[in-house]
């Protein structure tokens, strides 16, 4: 689901009313249906805790970036380096535009509610107790038909808010939030998903990874029935867990050749030496149907990619006319 963020950080400060505290960021299962065809949340609030979260934090306080910030905050009232606890994102259907993104932060909206309102073609809809409101997504191209893509959005409870490219992606939201359509919450699907010990920062899972045929990965995204992601530190070391659970042990045995393949393609990329130490790091192993890959790599490493990262997007960025 490709939107904006701008219109995600205006439009959640817009429907936040008042200033009530939101609850950390851990995967609420409740507020997400019952078979999602996939799911990814980011606790913010872990990641912050975490010490790549505080590099990430320490590279947004840069006086570069402050004042950017600074100008954000002053118009919209909202600093989201702080305020936002939690982003969770899930899809029922197949196609991009079927995407739901669940907002949680701390924000005071009195004064975002106008300037939202005055997005270009500002228009509001209600649903039940709910009012949906939309307007032109001016980031967006038009559509073949010559159609403006517009932004979905709707509040509930004064917890959540709701994005999304559908109104009725957005209506469907509010109903499993309202309990009157199946959740996570009563459901015994994907028990990984928000469990109360799991101290992943990201968490995700799909059902189905469709990829172009063109991509490495595709044949061995293929051969997949469900995903499972989960990213987490502890001891200064980040641990990145990828689950493929295949059809039965002879499939997954046909994964784990494939991943291993690309794992060891990853080794040859010398002239991407990123690349190298990833595949390092990464172990591949069959475990009865599934395929499992474990990443363990050093907080330090990581933010020495992250750094080289940013200098290659600067360096880049200084040599365009």
């Amino acid at each position: 689901m490709k939107t904006n963020c701008l219109c995600i950080l205006a439009a959640a400060a817009w429907a936040l009313a008042g200033t009530l505290p939101v609850q950390a960021g851990p995967l609420v299962r409740s507020d997400v249906p019952a078979e999602p065809s996939w799911v990814l949340h980011v606790d913010c609030d872990q990641l912050r805790n975490t010490a790549i979260g505080q590099f990430l934090l320490a590279e947004m306080n840069k006086p570069e970036v402050q004042a950017k910030f600074a100008a954000f905050e002053t118009i919209f009232s909202f600093d989201p380096r702080t305020a936002l606890r939690g982003l969770t994102l899930y899809s029922t259907g197949t196609a991009p535009e079927d995407g739901v993104l669940l907002v949680y932060a701390d924000i005071n909206a009195s004064r975002l509610e106008t300037l939202v309102k005055a997005a270009k073609d500002y228009q509001s809809t209600p649903y039940k107790q709910h009012v949906i409101h939309n307007w032109i997504d001016e980031k967006k191209k038009k559509g073949p038909d010559g159609s403006q893509p517009r932004v979905y959005a709707a509040i509930h409870g004064g917890r959540v808010v709701i994005f999304g490219q559908r109104q009725a992606r957005v209506a469907g939201a509010l109903d499993v939030l309202d309990k009157a359509a199946p959740s996570l919450g009563v459901s015994a699907a994907f028990p990984q998903l928000g469990a109360s010990d799991n101290a992943s920062f990201i968490q995700g899972l799909a059902r189905k990874v469709d990829l172009p045929p063109s991509d490495p990965n595709a044949a061995l995204f293929r051969l997949t029935r469900q995903t499972l992601l989960q990213v987490s530190e502890a001891q200064r070391q980040l641990n990145a867990t990828l689950t493929l659970d295949a059809r039965d042990e002879e499939v997954a045995a046909q994964m784990v050749t494939v991943a291993q393949g690309l794992v060891a393609l990853m080794k040859l990329q010398t002239d991407k030496p990123e690349s190298v130490k990833l595949a390092e790091a990464t172990t591949i192993r069959q475990e009865g149907a599934s395929v499992v890959g474990r990443l363990n790599l050093s907080v330090d490493e990581v933010v020495a990619m992250l750094k080289a990262g940013a200098a290659r997007a600067a360096a880049q960025k200084a040599s365009e006319p």
